[in-house]
This record gives C-alpha cells, sequence and structure tokens, in this order.
C-alpha cells in the first residue's frame, strides 16, 4: 500500500447515469449503482472556487481516489449523508498515481406531505 493509499480513509458509494431506449426514440436516464469507491474528500479552497468560476463551473469538494477508478463527469459520489455531483476531473502528477476530481454538492430533494391526507 502507497502512502497515498493510507490517505483515502472512506468508501463512498459511486452511481452514474444510464440511457437506455424506449422503442420510440427517446432515451429515458436512470440512475445505477456502479459500486463503491475508496476515497477522500475535503472542501474546495476559495481559490479553487473563483477559479472554477472563471471556466463557469461551481465547485465545492475536491475528491482524491486512485487514478484506475472510472469516474466520469455526472455520476454522484456519497458518504455519511454528503452527496457531491462529479463536475470534472484531472491527473495532477501525471503518473497513473491518483485523480482529483472538481465535485458540487448536492442536497437532496425535500417533499412535503400534501396536509389533510
Amino acid at each position: 500500500m502507497t502512502v497515498f493509499e493510507s490517505l483515502l480513509n472512506h468508501d463512498f458509494i459511486h452511481t452514474g447515469r444510464r440511457r437506455t431506449p424506449d422503442g420510440q426514440g427517446g432515451w429515458p436516464i436512470d440512475e445505477i449503482d456502479l459500486g463503491t469507491v475508496k476515497g477522500r474528500i475535503r472542501p474546495a479552497s476559495s481559490s479553487e472556487r473563483e477559479v472554477a468560476m472563471l471556466e463557469e463551473r461551481v465547485i465545492t469538494h475536491v475528491f482524491y481516489c486512485l487514478a484506475n477508478e472510472d469516474i466520469v463527469r455526472g455520476d454522484h459520489l456519497s458518504y455519511g449523508g454528503l452527496t457531491v455531483e462529479v463536475e470534472g476531473k484531472r491527473e495532477p502528477s501525471k503518473a497513473g498515481e491518483h485523480l482529483e476530481i472538481d465535485c458540487r454538492e448536492r442536497q437532496p430533494e425535500q417533499s412535503r406531505e400534501e396536509e389533510g391526507s
């Protein structure tokens, strides 16, 4: 185990989108479970947020994982009540070691029950 791998302290639930033909020309999209990813997450710094804004993106967190993980833009990563959506990824070392993935926090939708039901 490398020093970097020892820093990956949580198992994140990894979900992604799947498009399937409906036979009538449409492509419904559903979310599928892609397993778990060992990783680490931290809040994005103010300078990282500013750079993202210049690129017309919003990021709230940076996720770290091994470089061999199949994570793409639009995927969701969840752990302990936090869910983030992948905005973009980079391999800073270019050595096949790890990925830094820019993410945006997604808060779950709340529904209200109709009164009097």
